[in-house]
């Protein structure tokens, strides 16, 4: 069996991290962060690197996607030849925490957790954070200060949905990212809390050998869709062939 992962920018810390402890690693197709926010986005990107790869590396038999459902952005997402081996997730979060259980857990505890992970803060928080001045000043040339003002409110209460941060902390992880977390949180007016993180369902992505009850194998010819199961989450369909 030859394989490669697909997988999201926000995963590459984690992904890198796990590789360089493994005798074989295969090779990983890295896409941007932030696609998740227009799953039809999302969905073009992943499928053209599915075919991008195919026909690039005749070799291959499966490619494992590194993604959740990410808001429907994979529904749809079909392989020609190889079978797609997907987890069994909504987003990447129980895969850096270690599980479904664990984020439902902490999702019951606390539903307005604005989780922060290497990637995420790389990618996603910091340079959202950094760049808020720059926003601002292009809203006011725009659109003049007053409406910059109230474009600027209108992002700034996305965070009041929140009720507190948490970093998913991995050993070797802490001394680089909880100094970021820290201000990040602080700079976002949120407790930060920390959770450990559990490295196993990245490491059987990476490896596999991928247990159906925590991943879906799509066949060729099948595609990604959402089950309304929430034990399955994910699950495979014939693709709809449209009447001649």
């Amino acid at each position: 069996m030859h394989y490669a992962i697909i997988a999201c920018e926000v995963m590459r810390p984690e992904l890198e991290f796990l590789s360089n402890a493994v005798a074989y690693s295969p090779e990983i197709h890295y896409l941007r962060q932030g696609l998740h926010d227009t799953p039809k986005r999302l969905k073009q990107e992943v499928q053209g690197m599915i075919e991008a790869v195919e026909t690039e590396s005749p070799h291959l038999t499966h490619l494992v996607l590194a993604y959740g459902l990410c808001g429907q952005g994979m529904t749809g997402i079909t392989a020609r030849r190889c079978e797609l081996i997907i987890p069994r997730v909504h987003d990447c979060i129980p895969l850096l925490i270690g599980s479904r259980a664990i984020h439902k857990r902490e999702h019951e505890k606390a539903c307005g957790t604005y989780w922060f992970s290497p990637g995420w803060l790389t990618h996603s928080v910091i340079p959202y954070l950094d760049n808020r001045s720059v926003r601002l000043t292009n809203y006011i040339e725009k659109y003049g200060k007053d409406q910059a003002d109230t474009l600027m409110g209108m992002e700034d209460a996305v965070l009041t949905n929140y009720t507190r941060a948490c970093l998913i902390s991995w050993p070797g992880f802490d001394a680089t990212w909880l100094p970021m977390a820290h201000e990040a949180a602080e700079r976002s007016n949120l407790h930060l809390e920390t959770l450990p993180g559990n490295p196993s369902y990245i490491q059987e992505l990476l490896q596999g050998p991928w247990n159906p009850r925590r991943f879906a194998r799509i066949v060729p010819g099948h595609e990604i869709t959402q089950s309304l199961d929430e034990e399955v989450v994910i699950c495979g369909e014939p693709l709809a062939v449209c009447p001649a």
